[in-house]
């Protein structure tokens, strides 16, 4: 992708990092993104580092990730005979709806922003330092790290809303684990269809320190890389017709930028993929095949989701 912009955000900045779809089968939605022509990396059992020095706490969840040029797409799922609060946190997200469930914003200094959010009123929770091991091109282990912010879930009822700095970019963006496939370089946004799109737009730009944009139930938040769009039912329909909502409030579609969109619409007419019809240029996959959100891929020069209906 041309002039793409930087992997990890300078001190002020907030960039939207990836986002996360809790599945009950975690092959079963693997199976339905390599289709999509996203490749995946092998599962990998999550930890959190003992703050006492102890052997790393297994967190209960497990993933696998779609790295893209800018950004990754992420599926977990709870591990089997694994019982923590996220992993409880993540049952019941399931039980409401198989889908998008998490948002990752990151910044370069997690100790500002935490201080922010606490001051904000969002109650954050002590930081998380995450691990995942991986393998490297040549067969070596290696361990990617995380510092994660999360918050109550009720200051964020939207899903699991969290802040963090990438520890080690350059071994979760691997040239070798990069998707290529379908074309898609970058996540670029995330519509969220709730029950109040101006307060709850609101409280999003209050806990990203960004402003809103918008009006008649649409709204949206530029980051410095990435947009957030928040609508209500009606409004959903006209953004996204076609395709089924799960309910109130929910992660209704993710945004993905190409250079060339025709590289998708190829591959999937060749793998029989179905798409939603739009008069916009756009490429869309329906919730029922891409693990339970609508995907939207977009031209690069033409961002979405758009900034007014």
């Amino acid at each position: 992708m041309a002039d793409l912009p930087p992997q990890i955000p300078s001190p002020g900045e907030i960039f939207l990092d990836h986002v996360g779809w809790f599945v009950p089968d975690i092959e079963d939605a693997a199976s339905a993104f390599e289709r999509l022509g996203f490749a995946l990396t092998p599962f990998a059992a999550q930890h959190n580092a003992d703050p006492d020095g102890g052997p790393p706490v297994p967190a209960g969840t497990g993933n696998r990730c779609a790295m893209l040029r800018r950004g990754y797409l992420e599926i977990l799922t709870p591990v089997a005979g694994v019982e923590t609060p996220l992993a409880e946190q993540m049952r019941r997200s399931i039980a409401r709806y198989a889908g998008v469930h998490l948002i990752a914003f990151t910044v370069a200094d997690t100790t500002a922003a935490q201080s922010r959010l606490a001051d904000g009123g969002f109650r954050p929770q002590a930081p998380v330092h995450l691990r995942r091991p991986i393998e490297l091109a040549d067969g070596a282990a290696a361990e990617v790290a995380f510092t994660v912010i999360r918050v109550p879930s009720d200051a964020m009822p939207e899903g699991r809303i969290q802040i963090l700095t990438q520890e080690t970019p350059d071994l979760v963006w691997q040239e070798t684990l990069i998707t290529r496939d379908n074309g898609v370089g970058a996540l670029s946004g995330v519509v969220l269809c709730v029950p109040d799109p101006a307060g709850d737009a609101a409280r999003f730009a209050r806990f990203l320190d960004r402003k809103v944009a918008g009006r008649r139930q649409y709204f949206t938040i530029d980051l410095d890389r990435g947009r957030l769009a928040f609508t209500d039912v009606e409004h959903a329909a006209r953004l996204l017709p076609g395709a089924p909502l799960p309910g109130l409030p929910c992660m209704a579609a993710v945004a993905l930028a190409a250079d060339d969109p025709q590289i998708a619409r190829d591959l999937y007419a060749a793998r029989g993929v179905a798409l939603l019809a739009t008069k916009d240029g756009t490429v869309r996959i329906a919730p029922r095949d891409a693990g339970g959100a609508t995907l939207v891929i977009h031209p690069t020069d033409q961002p979405w989701p758009p900034q007014a209906l």
